[in-house]
């Protein structure tokens, strides 16, 4: 019960993330359009995913040994000076990168436009990027995930007014870059501040143990930029700004129908790794069943929700997003195999098997990369959907296997999905025939979106015993 309050108020948390991120990607493409919306992304994959991924697995080895209760404030310590480090370097080189490339590169690739003309804003995303990702690790080693989800939730909330007010000013893709980076950094020393500990000096042996997990953390760290981020850097070098924006969109989209999985993950972390240190494997498939049962609650019906409204969904921005509903709806099946492929390698890095999981997340990263550059230099930018989806499959697949192979016992709760799958059949043949007679435009597309998820929640709810008996066991109890 514990556990499910927790994922449930970070989940909430996470909703108003993502409404907040939808308000703010519908701005940005409403008043720069597509190709704006374009180059920010562009400008975002670099500063706040590629750049930082050697100091997101030290974040991950942080939140691990704080987890374990042994020393904490020492794991704490040594990990803010191993970041700090790497901020620094990183800087250098994203500054040094622009100077050099001003000078002897052509500007006929976007990528190259972006390096040479926000390489100030970069840098400024990737020192932010760098601290508040520290700052979420301190906290979730301490268990204290519901509020991490709060805490990103300020961070939306702060970075859609900040980005609000750049497109008022008229500062462009520069201003919302500053904006992102400005609540990042505001969200990071509020997240310090909060802990219930302070870094104290490191031994030699405790920098090397966080040295030691980040070694093959950071291949989880890569594989979620891969996921999300390696087909905005390949199709920078074949597409326009536009195409790039216009992905984007529906990349945004079908993200957030992941949140649920997302917000499991988070908090099923902690508990695993503490129940990893007392072999308590049999509690460890519980939880993992569980999470299993509830992680593609939205993703299935998102699913469904797109072959009869994909769209005017998109089209809810511009309606040049329209073209991408095809690329949505391959983004979607692509996070439908990324939610269970996430619970797997999160339980092995939780119990202490970073190394399991790299090579899972490594067959991934190489078959997305080679996928990715060969099938968007073949078709396109359907190539990128179609890679991420393929190599997602294949992930879920490798790590289900190899955490059989060391949990021994894992079952997939195949009765409760296809009762997802059912109540969302129910609610897409109860939306078709009422789609033309909705309002055109955005009013009516919410209308529609609204009444489709009424229908599948009322037919999951009827139909699903154990969903109801968690959903309701959530309600609060009048005294």
């Amino acid at each position: 019960m514990r556990l499910g309050k927790t994922a449930a108020s970070h989940f909430v948390s996470q909703v108003v993330v993502t409404l907040s991120g939808f308000v703010a990607t519908w701005l940005i493409a409403f008043v720069l359009g597509a190709e704006g919306l374009g180059r920010y992304s562009v400008v975002v994959s670099l500063g706040f995913f590629w750049l930082v991924i050697p100091a997101n697995a030290v974040a991950m080895a942080i939140k691990k040994r704080m987890s374990e209760q042994e020393s904490p404030a020492a794991f704490f310590g040594g990990g803010l000076v191993l970041n700090l480090a790497l901020a620094a370097g990183l800087v250098a080189l994203v500054l040094a990168a622009g100077e050099l490339l001003g000078g002897i590169v052509s500007r006929n690739r976007e990528l190259m436009i972006v390096l040479i003309e926000y390489d100030v804003e970069i840098a400024a995303l990737l020192v932010a990027a760098i601290g508040y990702q520290t700052a979420m690790a301190v906290l979730q080693g301490q268990k204290r995930v519901a509020a991490t989800g709060w805490l990103k939730a300020g961070e939306r909330i702060g970075r859609t007014a900040f980005q609000v007010g750049a497109l008022l000013l008229g500062l462009g893709v520069a201003g919302i870059s500053f904006g992102h980076a400005s609540s990042l950094a505001l969200i990071a020393v509020g997240g310090f501040l909060f802990s219930k500990y302070r870094p104290s000096a490191p031994s030699v042996a405790q920098v090397k143990s966080l040295v030691d997990y980040a070694r093959y953390a950071w291949a989880g760290a890569l594989r979620g930029r891969v996921f999300g981020w390696l087909d905005t850097i390949v199709l920078s070098f074949f597409v326009s700004a536009s195409l790039i924006g216009i992905y984007e969109a529906a990349w945004g989209i079908a993200s957030m129908l992941a949140i649920a999985s997302g917000s499991i993950s988070q908090t099923l972390f902690p508990e695993v790794s503490e129940l990893s240190t007392d072999s308590g494997f049999d509690r460890i498939r519980h939880y993992l069943d569980e999470a299993l049962a509830f992680s593609a609650i939205f993703v299935i019906p998102g699913l469904f929700g797109t072959v009869v409204l994909g769209e005017r969904v998109l089209r809810f921005y511009r309606p040049e997003f329209g073209q991408g509903t095809q690329i949505l709806l391959v983004l979607i099946l692509a996070y439908l195999a990324d939610v269970f492929a996430s619970q797997f390698t999160n339980v092995l890095n939780g119990i202490d098997r970073p190394d399991a999981a790299f090579r899972v997340n490594g067959l991934f990263i190489v078959v997305n990369m080679v996928l990715n550059v060969v099938l968007v230099w073949q078709i396109g930018w359907f190539g990128a959907a179609f890679a991420t989806a393929s190599s997602s499959l294949l992930r879920a697949v490798a790590g289900y296997w190899v955490l059989e192979s060391i949990l021994g016992g894992v079952s997939i709760p195949f009765g409760e999905l296809s009762r997802q799958v059912v109540a969302a059949l129910v609610m897409a043949g109860a939306v078709f025939p009422v789609v033309g007679f909705a309002p055109s435009g955005r009013v009516g597309t919410v209308l529609l979106a609204g009444f489709g998820g009424v229908v599948y929640f009322a037919v999951l709810l009827g139909i699903a015993p154990r969903i109801r008996s968690k959903a309701f066991s959530l309600v609060p109890r009048a005294a």
